[in-house]
């Protein structure tokens, strides 16, 4: 099954309600989790941090990671890049290419994810949707990624990014893009499955042992 962690709804910026994206999710074999910003009932809600600079960064990451089964960061700049990595509280970096020449992750990127466990997305609708060379960059971008993520240890994760139904995934669709991208089998499988789990386990991890009050760091 593929947890698709970065999945809109009406709630956000997407166009369908999340009853019907949860029962298409189903259908196609997907774990649906909604990044709406808001808790949903029965379903693993997240937040997308957007910020321009590092400080309005922390300030989102320290009002909403508590809130929320996990939390990603909308990224492109650099500023923004290297300070989400950084910071445990935050699950993953998105696109970290947005609106770049490059992939957005350096030496220094990679590094910090690595040590801080952020894992690096790559959204699938970012290949879907681009045409000509802009295909081209996205797909370099994604080699990229991949082959830092094999130097320095960092995990890969792989969203569909769907604001509508119609960009939701399969598992089966996700490997085969995956793979256009120089992944291999397995390692599509894992940024499709493992990390997406094991992001979700990790905040529900926590939140066992708060519930026992043991503090978790």
């Amino acid at each position: 099954m593929f947890t698709d962690l970065h999945v809109h709804s009406l709630h956000s910026s997407g166009a369908d309600t999340p009853a019907f994206l949860r029962k298409l999710a189903k259908s196609l074999g997907v774990e649906l989790c909604l990044c709406d910003g808001v808790v949903h009932e029965g379903i693993a809600s997240g937040m997308e941090v957007h910020a321009d600079t590092r400080r309005e960064l922390l300030s989102e990451v320290r009002k909403s990671w508590k809130r929320f089964d996990f939390l990603l960061v909308h990224g492109g700049s650099m500023e923004i890049n290297r300070s989400a990595v950084r910071d445990s509280r935050v699950d993953a970096l998105l696109h970290p290419y947005a609106g770049r020449k490059d992939c957005g992750v350096d030496t220094v990127v990679a590094r910090y994810a690595a040590e801080q466990g952020v894992a690096i997305a790559v959204e699938l609708e970012d290949i879907v949707t681009a045409r000509g060379i802009e295909r081209a960059k996205v797909l370099s971008h994604f080699r990229e990624i991949l082959r830092l993520s094999r130097k320095y240890g960092f995990s890969v994760l792989a969203t569909s990014g769907a604001r509508c139904r119609y960009a939701l995934r399969s598992l089966r669709e996700g490997v085969a893009l995956l793979e256009c991208c120089g992944f291999s089998e397995d390692e599509a499988l894992r940024a499709l499955q493992q990390v997406p789990e094991g992001i979700l386990e990790k905040k529900r991890r926590a939140r066992r042992e708060v519930s026992r009050g043991v503090r978790f760091a």
